[in-house]
């Protein structure tokens, strides 16, 4: 049991979806192992006695490894979840909320390293109260209903601008919190100025940028 079925599971979970190879620094088991690591540190005892444990995960990586795990990111975190509670099982930890684990690019993390953010939310605990403010100073309160930003005029959030695609981008709750995904756009969206391949959960104070349009994202 232990770390060592938590490799065992992944490496059977993952071996025919990855199974070509690799040119990012940074490989799946590595991330698992992280993940494990951070799970491990966090734990703390309730009053019922029960070992509770972080449930929602953000891995942060150099542009260049994420870049290179793209094609593969959307099946490497589902597998990574899943190895995630089945690991929390064997070792009879306590997740008090669905597991969730994203991807994010960040600038500060050096090419080949795993840093990982992690917090216990609640199931059905979600609901931070969240807004994203236009650059006419118009204020959107987000709910559970997913935002669409493009040019179209029927779009939740509508720029008339040549440079923002007709469906651009969405922004969509998640558990605990919200993210910002591109929707193909022929000119991507960006998050505080780093252009994103991947649904990218949002945290307050993030500038997420269309065109030549700036929308900021504040959270409680």
């Amino acid at each position: 049991m232990g770390l060592q079925s938590f490799e065992d599971g992944l490496g059977r979970m993952v071996e025919g979806v990855f199974s070509r190879a690799f040119k990012s620094n940074v490989r799946p088991i590595e991330i698992g192992r992280r993940l494990i690591k951070e799970i491990d540190s966090n734990r703390t005892v309730d009053m019922k006695g029960r070992r509770v444990v972080p449930n929602q995960f953000v891995v942060r990586l150099a542009p260049d490894d994420q870049a290179a795990l793209a094609d593969i990111e959307s099946a490497l975190i589902t597998e990574l979840a899943e190895a995630v509670k089945e690991y929390c099982a064997d070792e009879n930890y306590h997740l008090r909320g669905p597991v969730a684990v994203t991807i994010e690019i960040d600038q500060s993390v050096g090419t080949g390293r795993i840093d990982v953010d992690s917090s216990v939310v609640k199931a059905g605990a979600s609901e931070i109260v969240a807004r994203v403010i236009l650059p006419d100073d118009r204020k959107i309160t987000l709910g559970k209903a997913t935002l669409v930003i493009g040019r179209l005029a029927e779009c939740d959030i509508a720029f008339d601008d040549s440079n923002v695609s007709r469906r651009h981008a969405e922004i969509k709750a998640l558990v605990g919190g919200f993210a910002v995904n591109d929707l193909g756009s022929t000119n991507g969206t960006k998050v505080n100025g780093v252009t994103i391949t991947f649904e990218r959960a949002l945290r307050d104070g993030d500038i997420i940028s269309v065109g030549s349009h700036s929308i900021r994202y504040e959270a409680q």
